[in-house]
């Protein structure tokens, strides 16, 4: 059978593909925070499958899961061992990078993510602090910048708010200008990087899912490098195709 390729082609619609990858994680980035989850028991949240659980939200009284003398084990509900206990210096969604790392974590072991983060939370912040100490940029405002260039001047408080202010700016959605990648261990530009959350790792800007190959590849207007012309016709998957892919509710 005589497929016509031309008719297909990539360059037909421009980034058709990753633009509707794009929309799929922001919708499950920016989940919303009245959304609820439908687990039909308590101990069901610590699954991936939870709506909230995946999307970085504590899940409410609303949710199937809250019932009398239940107790919702919702991985999220508490995250004071990465931005303390003053709500106001928790995102209000964190970063697909972030998510999927907790959710890796605590599958390894009970408090998997905790103990992770008490593993790599100095290391981090000093390798930023060494690497991108003088870029006013990274920074969540200029008076930031000021104190990081002069870090070791400041007082242990005051060391600690800028710690608390930064991390909360690093670990939100990657729509901001620069967010903290577990993945590469750096900051990277939300611009020029993403996470694919079904393949688990950041990627550069001109990758896309594939989801026939279930793998990422290559070129914004290029068909899928591992799948060929079954790739191209993949690459115009329609949006409700992609949403399905990602189980996005």
């Amino acid at each position: 059978m005589y497929v016509d390729e031309e008719s297909i082609s990539p360059y037909t619609h421009g980034q058709e593909g990753p633009d509707v990858l794009y929309e799929a994680e922001r919708r499950i980035e920016g989940r919303k925070p009245e959304e609820t989850c439908t687990c039909n028991s308590a101990t069901a949240c610590r699954a991936a499958r939870c709506g909230c659980h995946k999307s970085g939200f504590t899940c409410k009284t609303t949710c199937a899961c809250a019932r009398p003398g239940g107790g919702c084990h919702n991985p999220m509900r508490d995250l004071s061992y990465i931005f303390g206990t003053n709500p106001t210096d928790r995102p209000t969604t964190l970063s697909a990078c972030l998510i999927s790392k907790i959710m890796r974590e605590n599958a390894k072991q009970p408090n998997g993510a905790r103990i992770w983060w008490e593993g790599v939370r100095d290391e981090m912040w000093e390798g930023i602090l060494r690497t991108w100490g003088r870029d006013d940029y990274v920074w969540a405002d200029q008076a930031d910048a000021v104190r990081a260039r002069d870090y070791a001047g400041l007082n242990a408080t005051e060391q600690m708010v800028l710690r608390r202010r930064s991390i909360k700016h690093w670990l939100q959605p990657q729509s901001c200008f620069f967010f903290y990648s577990f993945c590469r261990n750096s900051l990277v530009q939300g611009d020029c990087t993403s996470h694919c959350p079904v393949c688990n790792a950041c990627r550069d800007w001109r990758q896309w899912h594939c989801k026939l190959c279930n793998k990422c590849t290559y070129g914004l207007t290029l068909p899928c490098g591992n799948c060929s012309l079954e790739g191209v016709r993949a690459f115009h998957a329609s949006k409700e195709d992609m949403a399905r892919m990602f189980g996005t509710n």
